[in-house]
This record gives C-alpha cells, sequence and structure tokens, in this order.
C-alpha cells in the first residue's frame, strides 16, 4: 500500500509539472503563438536567484543546498569534470558504455535488485555523458530522498563492471550504432563532425567506426580502469533542491561521500586543431533510398570561452537560428522555395566549437541550395543588407518571452548556477546578467561583430542522399567533391 500511494502522488506530481512543461513547448513552437508574441512587448524577465548554501566535503565533492517547501519533492543536478574529452583513439565510445553500465549495477546490489530499489522507492536517476561534462539528474519524494542520496552514492561510488548487464549492454551499444549507418541525419553528423574536429576525441566520438571497433573488444576491466581515472570526488559538484531538512540532509551526504577518497590527477586535454585541407572541401555521402538531401556547410568555432557569444546569438537567430523569422528561412525557404527546412547553430565545447548550417533539400537543389545559403552569407559579411533594427528588436522581444520559461523551476536555476560558477567562473546572477547584456545591445554592434565571424572561404560541406541525383549537378559546375558510398556492413572508412 506505501509503495502503491507513493507512485500514486508521484505520478500526480510529475503530470501536474508536465502539464505546465508542454503547454510551454507549445507556445514556444507554435506558429501562432510565435506571431502572438511578435505584436506584444515583453516585459525584460528576471530570474529570481534561489537562496542556498554551499556545503563542501575534506574530499572536494561539493553539494549547493535550496530548500523549496512548494512541492514535496527532491531533485538533484550535478556535473563530473570528466567526459568524452578523456577518452583517446583507442576507446572511443567508453565514456558513454560507463555511465550506462554506473546506473545498472553495483557492488551491494544486482542489476536486479538495484532495479527494485529505484521501483519500490519511486526513485530516477541519470547520467549522460557530453564531450566535457557528464551530467547528473535525479528526482524523488521528499519521503525518499535518503534513498536517492544512496542510490547516487551506489552508482557513483560502487559501480559493477563485471556480469551479464555488461555483456547485455555492450551488445546493445554495437545494434544501436550499427543501426546508425542507415539513418541520414547519423550520417550527417558522422561525417562532419569526424572530419572538422579530426584527431581530437570530439572527432573520434563521431566516427561509428572507431567505436564499433572499441566495442567489439572491450572487456569490464578496461572499463573499471576508465571509471577509477576519471571519476573522483574532487571534480564533482551537485545541485539539490527541494523540502529537506538542512542539517538532516548534510549528515546524509557525509555519511555517503566523506569517506570516498580522492585521487588528485591531471588528464591530458588538448584543443581541437584546425585543419585547412577542409576548407571548401565537399563530401558527397551515397545514400541511395534517401528522398532528399541532408546538408551541413559549416566551420570550427571557438570555444565555451568565446567572450562575444551574446551578440553573436543575437546575431545568428537573426540569420538563421530564429526559427520562422530568419533570413535563411524567408529567403531560401519562402520566396526560393529551396529548402524543407533550414538554421544555423553553434556548438561550443571547452577545446574547441563549431558554427554550422542545416539544410533539408531536394537532392536535385543540392548545389543551388549550397549557393543560396554562401549568398546569404556575402549579404551580411559584405554589409550590402546588414541587420535592420526592427529585426534585433523583435527578436530580442521574442527571447525575453521564452528564457524564463526554462527557469520555472528552483533545481533548472540553481543548476545554470553550479555550471557556470564551477566550470565557467560566472557571478550567481549570471542569468540576469545574460539577460541584461542581450538588452542592451545595438543592432550596430550585432552586425559588426556577426559579419566577423562569418567566413564563407571556408565552409566545410557534407551532403547524405543519393548520388546520382546530386553529382551531376556539382560535375557540370566544374566542383570537384569526394564521394563516400554506404553499405550495408556500415559505411566505408
Amino acid at each position: 500500500m506505501k509503495k502503491t500511494n507513493k507512485t500514486i502522488l508521484l505520478l500526480l506530481i510529475i503530470i501536474f509539472l508536465l502539464t505546465f512543461s508542454a503547454a510551454a513547448q507549445n507556445q514556444k513552437f507554435s506558429l501562432e503563438y510565435f506571431r502572438d508574441l511578435a505584436d506584444v512587448v515583453n516585459k525584460k524577465p528576471e530570474i529570481e536567484v534561489p537562496d542556498y548554501e554551499l556545503f563542501e566535503l575534506k574530499n572536494g565533492m561539493k553539494f549547493y543546498l535550496a530548500q523549496d517547501k512548494n512541492l514535496p519533492i527532491f531533485e538533484i543536478r550535478g556535473y563530473i569534470d570528466a567526459g568524452k574529452i578523456n577518452e583517446n583513439k583507442d576507446n572511443a565510445g567508453i565514456t558513454s558504455l560507463m555511465t550506462e553500465l554506473m546506473l545498472l549495477a553495483s557492488e551491494n546490489y544486482s542489476e536486479r535488485e538495484l532495479s527494485l530499489f529505484k521501483e519500490i522507492n519511486a526513485l530516477s536517476l541519470n547520467l549522460e555523458a557530453g564531450f566535457d561534462l557528464i551530467s547528473i539528474s535525479g528526482n524523488s519524494l521528499k519521503t525518499d530522498s535518503s534513498e536517492l542520496i544512496s542510490l547516487l552514492a551506489e552508482t557513483l561510488i560502487r559501480p559493477k563492471f563485471e556480469g551479464d548487464h555488461f555483456t547485455r549492454t555492450v551488445k546493445e551499444s554495437q545494434q544501436l550504432y550499427r543501426q546508425r549507418f542507415y539513418n541520414d541525419s547519423a550520417l550527417l553528423n558522422m561525417h562532419f563532425f569526424k572530419n572538422l574536429y579530426g584527431e581530437h576525441p570530439y572527432g573520434y566520438n563521431n566516427n561509428y567506426n572507431l567505436i564499433l571497433d572499441f566495442l567489439n573488444q572491450v572487456d569490464s576491466e578496461e572499463v573499471l580502469n576508465f571509471y577509477q581515472k576519471t571519476i573522483r570526488p574532487e571534480d564533482i559538484v551537485v545541485a539539490i533542491s527541494g523540502d529537506f531538512e538542512l542539517n538532516k540532509l548534510k549528515k546524509e551526504l557525509s555519511n555517503n561521500f566523506s569517506s570516498w577518497k580522492n585521487i588528485k590527477t591531471e588528464p591530458t586535454k588538448k584543443y581541437v586543431d584546425v585543419n585547412p585541407e577542409l576548407h571548401q572541401k565537399i563530401i558527397i555521402v551515397n545514400k541511395p533510398d534517401a528522398t532528399q538531401a541532408n546538408m551541413r556547410m559549416g566551420y570550427n568555432f571557438y570555444s565555451s570561452k568565446y567572450p562575444k557569444r551574446i551578440p553573436f546569438m543575437m546575431g545568428n537567430r537573426i540569420f538563421g537560428g530564429g526559427s520562422f523569422n530568419s533570413r535563411l528561412m524567408e529567403n531560401l525557404r519562402n520566396d526560393k522555395g529551396y529548402v524543407y527546412g533550414i538554421n544555423s547553430q553553434i556548438n561550443y565545447n571547452d577545446y574547441g566549437g563549431s558554427y554550422f548550417i542545416n539544410l533539408s533539400l531536394e537532392p536535385e537543389k543540392a548545389l543551388a541550395g549550397m549557393k543560396a545559403v554562401k549568398e546569404e552569407i556575402l549579404k551580411i559579411k559584405n554589409g550590402t543588407e546588414p541587420f535592420k533594427k526592427e529585426e534585433l528588436f523583435e527578436n530580442i522581444n521574442l527571447y525575453n518571452a521564452i528564457f524564463p520559461k526554462a527557469y520555472q523551476h528552483q533545481i533548472d536555476v540553481l543548476d545554470q548556477i553550479i555550471y557556470q560558477k564551477e566550470f565557467n567562473n560566472k557571478s550567481d546572477d549570471y542569468l540576469n546578467d545574460i539577460i541584461k547584456q542581450y538588452n542592451g545591445l545595438d543592432v550596430e554592434e550585432v552586425q559588426k561583430i556577426y559579419a566577423e565571424e562569418l567566413y564563407p572561404e571556408i565552409i566545410f560541406t557534407v551532403i547524405v542522399g543519393p548520388k546520382e541525383k546530386i553529382l551531376p549537378q556539382f560535375k557540370e559546375f566544374g566542383q570537384e567533391v569526394e564521394v563516400i558510398d554506404n553499405s550495408t556492413q556500415g559505411l566505408l572508412k
């Protein structure tokens, strides 16, 4: 009965939260909602910064604790200063495999026992391997907060990699990566990023052949050794928000984590090297059964420390990242009818980022679409069609409505605080600083900064689609391209 009541209560809370979240998401991506917002001048938002206490153990593990009595829930978010950046060419994919295995079994609980422990106590805990960090997230009812803390300790300190769950997870991972050779978007990601990032862990982790080579020979001892080198308490920071008693929680955290020994090591990390041979290069990945061409055009960009991120972001929203009203969407889809969809994106990683434009279009229009994108870039770069005040205002106004929706809950704000303070040396008021910064932009500044970072002469392009419909137009134009054939065994290396 206790389990049933707790489960029902948790489901009601989740439904309540998801109702608001779903409503926000529907509004965010609704064309009607977008048009409504365009007619309203939205007030500059302000994000409430929660009161928190920083609790640090002697081993260096940090906890940001913020009480929230509004709902009887207990939420955690956190980061481990490790990730795919710690890998090499011979163990590409090991971070994702390791984090998945950490959630399945521990020294104290078999896979079945750990699964039952989560179910009985209605616990949720996840790890996600990123390029530079491993993210932690979890929640429970406040009555089961002790069990969630215990589960976190089992997962982080005492994972068990040897057993049936290891063999099964490796096989499932192999199947997952084999399937990516049949997916247009996955092929585009692989060939664009593995080339752009080259001989770097970012590149290795976009090379499915390398990952499959690793999975074909990996054993549990190799994963354990990698875990011991990368998961250390001094590299972990956790935010906790919810209905809890502060002193009791601090005692529980000490009991669960203070005996975990730290081992100070300095892993070797390097920045991405830019490869000039990629500049203006075009690769066609032949996928005969593709009904359309998926194209990505871009180049290496700055790391996450890039100081002009905010004006560049607003410039990019005007150009191609602002959905319905972006210039790329207006000019290439609405006016010319070249593309089904188009957008421009920026990836900021700690050791090298990327800027790129995604297009989906008819294979026969691949060359025309590529030329049209470069023409739009030159209009901004050369100042023949500079950004207008109205465009900037429209995007700032829309952002003032959308930005706060990502921080409606205290845990979301606390999550951003620990990330910015611990890894980017920012203040508690970082989110409000961002709001002030983008609201204080003028169109001349945005135009100048964005134009300076557009480099049409070094664009690298990958196109996934049927070769017989794409290649002739480039040959007729006299454009040299590299063709990679897709096979039923996976892509040729």
